[in-house]
């Protein structure tokens, strides 16, 4: 048996709480309210205490003169809260708080005899009541639901958001790039720094709720232009709790899609386990928990569908300890920490195996410290510090060996063969952060103009990246013509070598290129220090029964040094966050919202894309040498990849072409065959500074309760960007005298003018408890995505715009038209139903239904074009030789509908133990139960067949250009929605 699968390792995991731990922020609720008489009148002196088996002891707060009250940095879960005042009705109500939400409580107490009346709240909580346009899923909803528990999945269930069209479940929250969500695991940044995806620092049984915010945002947040994510893991109690799980998979499990090859009939375990209680009650509590697991799949190559083993082996860790001497105080501190390996990874669209990584590392860990207090019963206080540190892909890349470790590439459709991506044997990679913050909460109350409910803070982030920027094992890519193909015009797959055939045709219409990445000044290389700092106002300004006000501003400075140590970002920016309620009827059943605000990006790595230190050169030639493989025969007389390469590389040395950046001949005849000379810091500048893209949102809501049993709401969010990072070329920018010749200088900068990217969108929100055995929820959005700057890459990340450079070489119709973008998902339908078969003393059954509907992708035909011959160069040193057109427009086509249900059943069976409640569960899921296959990425290829002049002639499809004959089908099993899923987890909790 594998030691780490036995019972020892989760003992050993568990035990992890004994090693000493740093602090952490765990996110928290506020609970704010009005008591008054039966009369209509405030009342002071009104007792208000709240209790839950989240919170260390009670939290007890008095009304002041107007009958108002506030607590704040409640621990998320549920609580019983209650009024009490002399001579009154004693009031219970069952309230349940979220993450980064406040809640209100309002009651009214009657004169009388003592006695309770318990009124049960907050079961529309998870939708939220405030100006924020928010949701909150806890952990009992992911328990019952067929997702697989991954934050993303969870963030996926929130209306407004759909995916970024590049076969990625990254979120795009409210029409922004994917790379501009802010994602926070117990208050600490978790996004990933080059591409700001989701690191998954957390274990999925330690999750006690998340909460995903999509509009209308407190000044509080900044450094995104999408939404906020706020996951919160559990934290121990005054009660022992644990749990132990395995989750089954098996790849034969699922269903075939029309081109899935075999499968590996192999059970995936993945082991989670839990361990929270305390150490003194009240005061000292711990919480720990551990995830393990290794799998084995069977993947494919794209489009060439050569069969592979794909493994992981993987090992979670946290350990949380919460402490507070008294009700005032708390400190709350946490460790996680990630050992990640996999086995032949890939980067990008793979023809071979030789592309693949067979070993790779990603090690991750966070370590932070927070501490909250209330210092009076109107003033609150908080103060944070955190660290995460990732270190990528060690051991990932190519051989340091100009042949082995040369990548090939097609010029059209970017296929990647013979080499792996990046470096294996080089440097490792750096992405890091630091983040430390302090914050005062000031809860205000008047006679005449109601209650305000201060927040007001500083805020510091540092992204730090350092990285040695080598593309591959040689830093050289060559890119051919085309590559042989089959009949179908599928690449075909060299069983000789194991590898495509690349073609070399000089004469084609893209023509064939060798491109250098050289590496500069490899001994200036220094961690990047992108750092914001902030400060932050917002109040929530309540002026009476009916009209309520959010007031907010933030102020974010930028301070950026590259990875030279040069400055490249000094600038600031202030963002508005305005929003006004009326409570029609002033009893809180319906209310309508209208908000303004701004949000502002951190900044992007792109902004190290102009240091000289230790950044890629991108030196291109055009190869003009003998054609290769041009109408050979497969086993006949083609030469292989390696032979071309060799060829080519023959040529390249031929014409004085160097391979190292210290025998560069400035007047070797190589230099008439460049196309692209850009040496970062000297071709590619930042001049006056960067600053960060932000975006402007108008929000109109209303929000309707439905009696004590549900919530519904429903609002529009307009959302408008603008200051995207772009490149500006003319004849101003000037010209420099590089190693291989003079060359034109591009800024680095926020230029984009003509740059457009809009969002419009319907966000719908319905929950209703129809009966303790039934509850519904439906989450419908509506929305259009539309622009000429889609702004990222599925692999590079964010993109800068280029419309402001060498502008008589392009032309906004075809080289940047108008469209719907890639992100644009018309439709997004999540709706789901929970219902107990059985609720007994000792058995519970629970059969949950999701309906999944989500409109398909745009997606457009392009090819590239060289627009030099036609246009009468004004000066340039090197004008562009290969642009982007779209010959239909943008977004002319689009991908398949996507329909799914999904089914679970969440069986468990409780008994006693020594007089404790243990629980044996069994949760089996189907994904995709009728077995849809839905197309969702389709092949986009196309070729450029005869060369024409983009200013003046339209091209003409099957002259000029054609569709590929494989256009618009899948080429790969994974193009197509997931098939049907059987998976299955079963465990004990006490």
């Amino acid at each position: 048996m594998n030691p780490r699968r036995s019972p020892i390792w989760v003992l050993v995991c568990l035990l992890l709480i004994a090693a000493p731990a740093a602090w952490a922020q765990n996110p928290t609720g506020t609970l704010t309210g009005r008591v008054d008489d039966s009369e209509g009148g405030s009342l002071p002196g009104v007792a208000v205490t709240a209790t839950s088996p989240s919170l260390q002891g009670s939290r007890t707060a008095v009304t002041d003169t107007n009958g108002n009250y506030k607590m704040a940095f409640l621990p998320v879960g549920d609580y019983r809260v209650t009024y009490q005042l002399d001579g009154f009705s004693t009031v219970v109500r069952e309230v349940k708080l979220s993450a980064a939400q406040t809640t209100p409580s309002n009651v009214v107490m009657k004169l009388g005899e003592i006695n309770e009346e318990i009124v049960v709240t907050g079961q529309q909580a998870l939708i939220s009541e405030t100006q924020t346009v928010a949701q909150t899923v806890t952990f009992d909803e992911v328990e019952n639901l067929p997702i697989p528990r991954e934050l993303d999945d969870i963030v996926n269930l929130t209306p407004g958001v759909t995916n970024s069209g590049f076969r990625s479940t990254t979120p795009v929250m409210g029409g922004a790039p994917s790379f501009e969500n802010l994602y926070l695991v117990n208050g600490v940044v978790i996004n990933e720094n080059v591409r700001a995806s989701i690191l998954d620092l957390f274990i999925e049984d330690a999750i006690a709720e998340t909460t995903t915010s999509l509009s209308s945002i407190s000044a509080e947040y900044g450094r995104f232009t999408g939404g906020v994510v706020n996951a919160v893991t559990k934290s121990g109690g005054n009660e022992f709790s644990g749990s132990f799980r395995i989750n089954l998979e098996n790849e034969d499990w699922e269903a075939r899609t029309p081109l899935s090859g075999e499968r590996v009939d192999d059970i995936s375990e993945v082991y989670e386990a839990t361990l929270g209680g305390f150490l003194m009650k009240d005061h000292l509590w711990f919480f720990g928990a551990g995830r393990d697991f290794t799998s084995t799949e069977s993947r494919q190559t794209d489009i060439t569908n050569t069969q592979y083993p794909f493994g992981q082996e993987e090992t979670r860790y946290e350990a949380k300890l919460t402490i507070s001497p008294n009700d005032s105080h708390t400190i709350i501190g946490s460790y996680l920490e990630i050992d990640r390996t996999t086995q032949n990874s890939d980067f990008g669209t793979i023809l071979d195996l030789r592309s693949l990584n067979e070993n790779r590392a990603d090690p991750q860990e966070i370590k932070s410290a927070n501490y909250t207090g209330i210092l009076s019963e109107s003033f609150f206080a908080e103060a944070q510090y955190s660290e995460r540190d990732f270190t990528l892909g060690i051991g990932s890349g190519g051989p340091q060996d100009l042949i082995d470790g040369t990548l090939i590439r097609t010029r059209n459709e970017g296929f990647r063969f013979f080499a792996p991506t990046f470096c294996g044997e080089c440097e490792d990679e750096l992405r890091n952060n630091e983040n430390a913050l302090v914050k005062g909460s000031y809860f205000l109350t008047t006679e005449n103009f109601g209650t305000h409910d201060i927040v007001f803070g500083y805020d510091t982030f540092e992204d730090i990246r350092f990285v040695i920027n080598h593309q591959t094992g040689s830093d050289f890519t060559v890119y051919g013509s085309d590559v042989v193909r089959n009949g179908a015009g599928d690449p075909i797959i060299d069983p000789a070598t194991g590898t495509a055939i690349p073609i070399f045709d000089p004469d084609a219409a893209s023509a064939p290129w060798i491109r250098w990445f050289a590496v500069f000044n490899e001994d200036l290389a220094q961690p990047t220090a992108f750092k914001t700092n902030s400060f932050y106002v917002n109040d929530s300004w309540q002026l009476n029964d009916r009209w309520s006000f959010n007031v907010g501003l933030r102020y974010d400075e930028n301070d950026g040094t590259d990875s030279s140590g040069a400055q490249v970002a000094d600038d600031t920016k202030v963002s508005p966050r305005l929003g006004l309620s009326w409570d029609v009827k002033g009893d809180g059943d319906m209310v309508v919202r209208a908000s303004y605000g701004s949000y502002v990006s951190g900044l992007n790595q792109l902004a190290d894309d102009a240091s000289p230190g230790g950044a890629i050169g991108d030196l291109r030639f055009t190869y003009a040498g003998p054609p290769i493989n041009v109408g050979c025969v497969v086993g006949v007389n083609c030469l292989s990849a390696e032979e071309v390469l060799r060829q080519v590389f023959d040529w390249y040395a031929s014409q004085g072409g160097a391979f190292d950046l210290a025998n560069v001949n400035p007047n070797a005849p190589i230099t008439q065959f460049q196309n692209r000379n850009n040496v970062p810091g000297a071709t590619l500048q930042i001049r006056d500074g960067i600053s960060s893209p932000s975006v402007d949102e108008l929000t109109l809501g209303i929000t309707k309760r439905l009696g004590n049993k549900g919530l519904f709401r429903v609002d529009v969010v307009r959302r408008e960007w603008e200051d995207f990072y772009g490149e500006l070329t003319n004849l101003g920018t000037g010209q420099i005298d590089t190693s291989t010749g003079p060359a034109d200088v591009t800024i680095l900068g926020n230029f984009n003018n003509g740059i457009e990217r809009e969002y419009t969108g319907l966000l719908t929100q319905f929950r209703y408890r129809f009966t303790d055995k039934l509850d519904i929820s439906v989450n419908y959005t509506l929305s259009e995505l539309e622009g000429n700057f889609n702004g990222e890459t599925s692999n590079g990340g964010a993109s800068s715009a280029t419309t402001e450079s060498y502008t008589q070489y392009r032309e906004e119709r075809w080289n940047y038209p108008t469209g719907n973008l890639l992100a644009d998902q018309r439709h997004t339908l999540r709706a789901w139903a929970n219902y107990n078969l059985l609720d007994t003393e000792r058995h519970r059954l629970t059969f949950t239904w999701l309906e999944n509907f989500f409109s398909g992708n745009p997606y457009s035909a392009t090819f590239n074009i060289d627009p030099r011959p036609f246009v009468d160069n004004p000066g340039f040193a090197d004008p562009p030789s290969a642009l982007t057109y779209f010959p239909l427009g943008r977004g002319t086509f689009k991908s398949d509908d996507v329909h799914r249900t999904d089914i679970s059943l969440n069986y468990s069976f409780n008994f006693n133990v020594g007089g404790r409640s243990v629980e044996v569960f069994l949760q089996p899921e189907v994904v995709n139960i009728f077995n849809e296959d839905a197309v969702i990425d389709p092949n986009n290829s196309t070729r450029l067949l005869q060369r024409f002049n983009p200013f003046t002639e339209t091209p003409v499809e099957g002259v000029n250009w054609e569709r590929r004959s494989t256009f618009g089908e899948p080429q790969n099993e994974a193009d197509f929605q997931t098939p049907r899923t059987f998976r299955m987890s079963v465990g004990i909790r006490f």
